[in-house]
């Protein structure tokens, strides 16, 4: 039947295939959009930037529903839905690549590092689509069960396609790529257009379609639209790649560009300078020496490096490598002759790039004894069996930048917890190695491993003489980010030992900085002599360096619970705070206003403030549950699975997909009485549920840790698609609830829930780093129960009741 036909009857007709169609496609669209935007900024901007820029627009998403809202009381109060529906949907299949045009093609590239700038230019296509499928909804209210499947079923597959499109096309090409997935379910939804009307309206995702695959081919071939080379050696969002390339006397070119789902990575040559470069993401680069073969001749190179001190004192025979990155790990490991060389390399591109330039590094990563795996250096040492006699790890980064609104995943191969796996892995004289480029880091390691030695039973002031550190001399502080190195061995160091370790630092023209027993300056003694707790000598430092108020810094050790390794601020990051409170001030100034003009100009029959007060509230709170949820699955699940973008497609696939055979299931339930009873349930189900795969989620990964990476996926799968099954009833339901009242509060509910999803995301990250990931999952739990509440109470007032019972009329 054609969608004008149905579109004219009451609103428990069933939706035609096309416009499911449509749906699927544009939920599908939007997610890959969205994941390839943050990966094209994840390049060249801080990840907290990212996460602010992007978030503000996706807020767009919830933001159309609203300007659906006030167009359906206004100008499209008679429009015919369809051709809204083929409109807003081709608005926003143009919108994504031009958007990709504005941001990396044109002037305002200069602009790249305005959040404002950003934020104009990415929220119309988020807007379009937040229109197209409350409008969808709107019109087929009474089937929200029907709608929500295809909207999370695309979502899901969005979540798995968008792996493929970054790997296949890179960050730039996918998200034009999208812009054609939505004008083919527009043309699709032309077709069951009345002829004239078909006319009319096909051109558009026609032209479209062949618009944006002449600029996916004109791309590939010529590089029509790219990342800028952008003069940002002065901003702090800039990325430390494009500080070095707009820095005239570095003379730094790229060379090569790989893309893939995880990063972009960039091989880069300086002026004057044989070696490579390798910048993952635009961050601190690995280096790639020039190496024929002859160890003896690149041997006065390698001890340049602080690390080889590590490597030249412990004269290891098994070496685990933590990203072994461009071979410089690798060739340090070979000049003492390692006769095991291990390593996890979290970036596919690197080892793929060092064989590719394998005249250049004499092919180190295929060098007898070298074993070096793709893999995620915490989840590889969780499952592995062997001991070690060197864990070393050099300048290896915590922060991963992923779909903004959904998650910023955190690696954890720097908490306590790793630090006790490390230490387990160590042989009887092996040790711990880490190179970082900041002295505050490198203090919190040292805390970090003297508390992950107290947990395996080693008393404080013990634990203290398993460390040792140092750095390069200050003239040498600018050529590098390799500044400093802490050793932990596995058994204290001896007062004779310590001494012999400080003359070889000196020896080799290093800088002591705390030797036990030997060489302790301030601050050390405080820890030593002093005997002080973390959180005591946290307080301390800062008085001694006069930091007070939002200048005090903290750097205790972090946990798997709060693995906020890098972030060394006190409390929320300010622009988090910000953020928060202006889209809770945006969310309750929406209700309240709109609210108030319902009540003027809507007609009798609509409910009263109570329950209009009370469905938005419920919405509100699935939106800012259901992230909750997500954001802490995510984090959790990352060591298990290894691969932070695997962990994150995983997870989405399996929540959205049985959200999406839950909200088809929702649909049997009849319209009428009690259905908003059934909202309350489902929600409470939800709750629930999530505590359940709380307390089985840890038993099960650890009783499945060592299985095959395949069944491991099939493990996370079968735990969270019945949790998603019961996340994907409440919304649907509530929908059925309020748009028997009338349609034109779907897309108001729609839009709070919405945005209210970016409040999740940000409270998630921002009470996490507060709390830990634990709480804010009991949160979450909570605000589902709390969302039961909200649906009981409805259930009881007159105006649903009223509404049920017409509703279930025939």
């Amino acid at each position: 039947m054609p969608v004008t036909e149905l579109c004219d009857q009451p609103r428990q007709s069933r939706p035609s295939p096309a416009l499911l169609i449509a749906v699927f496609a544009v939920s599908m669209a939007v997610l890959g959009f969205e994941v390839s935007l943050t990966r094209a900024f994840s390049v060249l901007l801080r990840f907290h930037f990212v996460f602010l820029a992007v978030s503000i627009a996706t807020c767009g998403t919830g933001l159309g529903g609203l300007v659906d809202f006030l167009l359906r009381r206004g100008p499209l109060r008679k429009a015919s839905p369809p051709v809204v529906l083929v409109i807003t949907g081709s608005l926003s299949a143009l919108l994504m690549p031009l958007t990709f045009l504005l941001l990396f093609a044109s002037p305002l590239s200069a602009k790249l590092t305005s959040v404002w700038v950003v934020t104009a230019l990415c929220l119309p296509p988020f807007l379009a689509t937040g229109a197209f499928l409350s409008h969808a909804f709107a019109w087929f209210s009474a089937q929200g069960g029907r709608l929500y499947f295809a909207d999370l079923t695309g979502a899901a597959l969005g979540s798995f396609l968008v792996i493929g499109a970054l790997q296949l096309f890179g960050g730039i090409n996918a998200g034009i790529l999208w812009g054609a997935g939505i004008a083919v379910g527009m043309l699709v939804l032309c077709s069951q257009l009345e002829p004239g009307r078909r006319a009319a309206l096909a051109w558009l995702p026609v032209c479209l379609v062949l618009a944006v695959g002449g600029l996916l081919v004109a791309n590939r071939s010529g590089a029509v639209v790219n990342l800028p080379v952008l003069p940002l050696t002065d901003d702090p969002n800039a990325k430390p790649l494009y500080q070095e390339l707009g820095d005239p006397k570095v003379g730094a070119k790229i060379v090569d560009t790989e893309w893939n789902a995880f990063a972009r990575t960039d091989v880069v040559s300086n002026r004057g300078v044989e070696d490579l470069y390798v910048y993952t993401d635009g961050e601190v680069p690995t280096n790639m020496l020039r190496f024929n073969g002859d160890l003896q001749a690149l041997l006065p190179r390698l001890q340049e490096f602080i690390g080889y001190y590590a490597f030249q004192e412990l004269r290891p025979d098994k070496v685990m490598l933590i990203g072994p990155g461009g071979g410089l790990d690798i060739l340090l490991s070979l000049a003492v002759d390692a006769k095991q060389i291990d390593g996890a390399e979290l970036n596919p591109s690197i080892p793929r790039l060092v064989r590719k330039y394998g005249k250049l590094t004499g092919h180190v990563y295929d060098l007898e004894g070298v074993n070096i795996r793709v893999d995620e250096g915490r989840s590889f040492i969780s499952r592995s069996r062997q001991q070690y006699d060197l864990i070393y790890m050099a300048l290896t980064k915590t922060a991963t930048t992923t779909s903004s609104s959904l998650a910023l995943l955190e690696s954890y191969i720097h908490t306590t917890e790793a630090f006790e796996q490390m230490l387990r892995h160590l042989s009887d004289r092996g040790a711990i190695a880490f190179v970082s480029e900041h002295p505050l880091i490198l203090m919190r390691a040292m805390l970090t491993a003297v508390q992950a030695l107290e947990t395996l039973g080693t008393p404080r002031q013990e634990a203290l003489a398993h460390c040792c550190l140092l750095s390069v001399q200050p003239e040498y502080m600018a050529y590098g980010p390799y500044r400093y190195l802490m050793i932990v061995g596995r058994q204290a160091i001896s007062p004779e030992r310590s001494r012999q370790l400080a003359a070889d630092c000196i020896g080799t023209h290093l800088v002591p900085v705390y030797f036990p027993g030997a060489f302790e300056p301030e601050p050390f003694p405080q820890l030593t002599r002093k005997g002080m707790s973390d959180a005591q000598f946290v307080d301390w430092w800062n008085q001694w360096q006069g930091y007070e108020g939002s200048q005090r810094l903290d750097f205790r050790p972090c946990t798997d619970d709060r693995p906020f390794v890098v972030d060394m601020s006190v409390g929320i990051p300010p622009q988090f705070t910000r953020f928060l409170w202006a889209v809770l001030l945006l969310a309750a100034l929406l209700t309240v206003c709109v609210t108030v003009w319902m009540r003027r100009t809507a007609p009798e029959s609509y409910p009263g403030v109570g329950p209009l007060g009370g469905s938005a509230l419920y919405f509100s709170l699935l939106g800012v549950g259901f992230m909750l949820v997500e954001v802490v699955l995510t984090q959790r699940l990352v060591l298990y699975l290894g691969y932070p973008v695997l962990t994150l497609s995983v997870i989405l696939f399996s929540l959205l997909l049985g959200g999406g055979l839950g909200s088809l299931w929702s649909q049997s339930w009849p319209a009428g009485a009690g259905l908003a009873k059934r909202a309350a349930v489902a929600a409470l189900v939800v709750a629930v549920g999530a505590l359940l795969v709380y307390k089985l989620q840890p038993v099960i990964v650890a009783s499945t840790l060592a299985w095959d990476l395949r069944l491991r996926c099939a493990v996370t799968m079968a735990l969270l698609i019945p949790l998603g099954f019961a996340m994907g009833t409440p919304f649907p339901t509530g929908i059925r609830v309020v748009g028997a009242w009338s349609a034109d509060l779907v897309p108001w509910m729609w839009g709070l829930n919405g945005v209210n999803s970016v409040v999740g995301s940000v409270a998630a990250m921002s009470l996490a780093k507060l709390y830990g990931f634990g709480s804010v999952f009991m949160v979450g739990i909570v605000v589902y129960a709390l969302a039961a509440v909200v649906a009981v109470m409805l259930s009881k007032s007159k105006a649903v009741c009223e509404a049920e019972a017409a509703a279930a009329e025939p």
